[in-house]
C-alpha cells in the first residue's frame, strides 16, 4: 500500500526509503507487477474522472466484477476475434504532416544524469521462456529493443498486451483518428507534467521525426501555448487539455473542455483523454522503476517513424496466439 501511494502521487523514484522497506518482501517480476497495477489506476482514474462516466447500475457492476480470476481462454477469444474481424482498412489520420527531420544543431533531447534501473533489464539470454519470447515479438514490432520493454519482460504475459496498446495510441496508421502534430504536442506535454524524462525523451525524438521544430516542441513542454505563433487553437486547447489530464484537475475545467468540443469530434476527444491517461499510466510506471534511458542513437532508431505498419501489429498477435501458454500462474490459489 506504502509503494502503490508514492506510485500513484509520482513520488516513488525518490522515496529510496519506501523502496527500501517495499523490496525484500517481492521479488523482480512481483515488484514489476505492483508497479503496474498501481500505475494502471492512475490511468484509469484520469480516463474515467476526465471524461465523467457515469457509473453503471449496481447489478451491472456485480455482473462486470463477480471475481477476480481471469479466464485466459477469454483473452485467447477476444484476440482470435481481433484477427479474425482485422479490417482491410484502418482510419487515417485528420492531417498528416510531412515527415521532415529538423535540422541538425537544433536543441537536443535534455540529457539526464545516468541512473540505475531498479529492476534488472531482461534479455533473452536473462528472461524466462515466456519472457524470451516476448522480447523477440516485440522486437519485431517495434524494430528495436528499448529498455522499457526488458522491464516489462519480467511479466511478459502483461506486457504483451500493454505493448500493442501503446505503441498504436502513440503512433499513426494503426487505428489513430487524431491529427499527428496534436498526438505529439499532447504526449510532451504530459511527460513534462510527470518530469518522466525517459518518454518525454523518446517523444522528443518521435516529435521530431513527425516534423514538430523545438519551438514547438518547447512550447509543448513548457505549457505555455503562446510561445510559438505555429500553434493551431486546436492544438493549443490540446495541449491545455493534456496537462489537465496528466494532473487529473480535467474533470473540473469545463472552460477547456469547452474550447476543446470547438475543435475535436467525440471521438478525438476519447483518443486524445484516453492517450494522456495511458501515457500517464506509463509515466509512473517507469518513474518508480528508474527506467533508464538509451543512446542517443538508439533513441533516434527506435523513433524514427510516427507511422506504424498494421500489418506488424496483426504479425504481433499472431504471434501471441501461436505462443498461447498451456498455463498461466497462479499466485493465490484460494482465488481460482
Amino acid at each position: 500500500m506504502l509503494w502503490a501511494e508514492n506510485v500513484a502521487t509520482n513520488t516513488a523514484r525518490s522515496r529510496d526509503d519506501v523502496f527500501a522497506e517495499v523490496r525484500p518482501h517481492f521479488n523482480d517480476a512481483e515488484l514489476v507487477e505492483l508497479t503496474g497495477v498501481s500505475g494502471l489506476f492512475g490511468q484509469s482514474n484520469r480516463f474515467q474522472d476526465s471524461m465523467r462516466l457515469p457509473i453503471e447500475e449496481q447489478n451491472e457492476v456485480d455482473k462486470i466484477k463477480a471475481s477476480v480470476r481471469a479466464d485466459p481462454q477469454r483473452i485467447r477469444v477476444y484476440l482470435e476475434r481481433v484477427i479474425e474481424n482485422w479490417p482491410s482498412a484502418l482510419p487515417t489520420v485528420s492531417v498528416t504532416p510531412s515527415l521532415r527531420r529538423v535540422e541538425q544543431g537544433q536543441a537536443s533531447t535534455p540529457i539526464e544524469a545516468p541512473r540505475t534501473a531498479r529492476i534488472p533489464l531482461l534479455d533473452r539470454n536473462t528472461a524466462s521462456a515466456d519472457g524470451a519470447k516476448f522480447l523477440a515479438a516485440a522486437r519485431d514490432l517495434l524494430c528495436g529493443m528499448p529498455n522499457a520493454t526488458r522491464v516489462w519482460a519480467h511479466i511478459p504475459h502483461i506486457g504483451k498486451l500493454f505493448l500493442p496498446l501503446f505503441t498504436v495510441f502513440t503512433h499513426e496508421g494503426a487505428g489513430s483518428i487524431l491529427p499527428t502534430r496534436t498526438r505529439m504536442l499532447a504526449m510532451l506535454r504530459n511527460h513534462h507534467v510527470h518530469s518522466a524524462s525517459y518518454l518525454l525523451a523518446h517523444h522528443m525524438a518521435l516529435a521530431r521525426s513527425a516534423g514538430l521544430t523545438d519551438s514547438e516542441i518547447a512550447a509543448a513542454c513548457s505549457g505555455d501555448v503562446a510561445a510559438t505563433a505555429t500553434l493551431s487553437p486546436a492544438e493549443s486547447s490540446a495541449v491545455l487539455w493534456a496537462e489537465l489530464v496528466a494532473r487529473n484537475q480535467a474533470k473540473h475545467d469545463d472552460a477547456v473542455f469547452e474550447k476543446l468540443k470547438q475543435h475535436f469530434a467525440d471521438a478525438e476527444i476519447v483518443e486524445l483523454t484516453a492517450l494522456c491517461a495511458l501515457c500517464s499510466y506509463a509515466d509512473l510506471f517507469y518513474n518508480a522503476l528508474r527506467v533508464p534511458l538509451e543512446s542517443q542513437a538508439e533513441l533516434d532508431a527506435l523513433n524514427a517513424s510516427v507511422h506504424l505498419d498494421p500489418a506488424r501489429v496483426r504479425v504481433y498477435v499472431h504471434r501471441l496466439l501461436e505462443d498461447w501458454p498451456t498455463e498461466f500462474p497462479i499466485p493465490d490459489a484460494a482465488a481460482a
